[in-house]
């Protein structure tokens, strides 16, 4: 049986009359008509009282129509529930994980989310991809904004973003290639931002001759300037050498003659929850949010952040690729 059937029927009951039934049911006539005739088929009883105008309900017709109220009824209370339990669900603690590399974004996804909804207590915790995914089993985070090339395990889902590459960030007179491959990456010496790479990436890296690490932007930003040191990055954090003079993107691949471990240029971003169906409401709209067009643009800008630091040979080249 169709509901729209009942909604006819009901409207029948409200007005008396089959064209301002139709009309406000906004049907013509006939559609009407139809649909309480296949109603009668379904039940198989006469409803209506068959004449030139509404002359009103069959006995049988009576019992229908009771059933009807009854289940709009029924419906309008469970559209209240539900808006009630999706108000309630953008009421209370939100606890949004993210990578290092995840900040910037995080951070204009996090203040148009609590301006969106106010009565949201919108906390920001920034750990390793490993932590992240702890913390989320544990129930300490609702999201993570975090590494989602790898299955993130039972019990969780992964929900992509974006995609983006690394790149070696320099000041030094290094070749000027298009690229650079992870061998001759890992023989520079390295000042890496913490846990701004992928695991496999931050593992591939530990093979420099000269490693410093630090959770310091303005540090890094020092170091890479410096002329003696070079970092390795993704695209989206090129903002954080920002001034830095003689500064160049180098994106890096993977070449025949790098180790057969070599990790990969690419990684992708999304976000990791407790699997759930469906999503909570306040997780559920934080990922739409990701998805607007206004957070969209501002996805692509960080992702172009890197282009003014480009070869200016290979800038067309890298940037097709990028």
């Amino acid at each position: 049986m169709i509901v729209r059937n009942f909604e006819y029927l009901l409207a029948l009951n409200q007005e008396r009359h089959f064209a301002r039934a139709a009309a406000a049911c906004h049907v013509s006539q006939p559609t009407l008509s139809a649909g309480i005739k296949q109603l009668e088929e379904d039940m198989d009883v006469r409803i209506v009282k068959r004449g030139q105008r509404f002359e009103g309900f069959t006995t049988e017709g009576e019992r229908v129509l009771a059933w009807a109220q009854q289940m709009q009824e029924d419906c309008n209370r469970l559209k209240q529930e539900l808006h009630e339990l999706r108000d309630q669900g953008m009421q209370g603690a939100f606890r949004l994980g993210m990578l290092p590399a995840t900040s910037a974004l995080a951070s204009t996804l996090s203040i148009a989310f609590a301006e969106q909804f106010p009565d949201l207590q919108l906390s920001l915790q920034t750990a390793t991809a490993p932590e992240l995914l702890h913390s989320l089993r544990q129930g300490e985070l609702d999201i993570a904004l975090t590494y989602v090339d790898d299955a993130p395990g039972d019990g969780l889902d992964a929900f992509s973003l974006y995609r983006e590459r690394l790149f070696l960030f320099t000041t030094s007179p290094l070749p000027s290639g298009p690229r650079i491959s992870w061998d001759d990456v890992t023989a520079l010496p390295l000042s890496l931002l913490h846990s701004s790479v992928p695991l496999p990436a931050e593992q591939q890296l530990q093979r420099a001759p000269r490693l410093l690490l630090t959770d310091s932007p303005a540090v890094l930003v020092a170091q890479v300037a410096s002329g003696h040191w070079s970092t390795v990055l993704p695209q989206s954090l090129a903002s954080t050498l920002t001034p830095t003079p003689n500064l160049r993107a180098i994106p890096i691949e993977i070449s025949a003659a790098d180790s057969t471990s070599a990790a990969p240029v690419q990684a992708n971003i999304g976000f990791v929850t407790i699997k759930a169906t469906p999503l909570p409401p306040a997780v559920h709209a934080f990922m739409e949010m990701a998805h607007s067009a206004p957070l969209v643009d501002a996805i692509r800008a960080m992702l172009a952040s890197h282009k003014p630091y480009l070869l200016r040979a290979a800038r067309k080249t890298v940037t097709a690729i990028a």
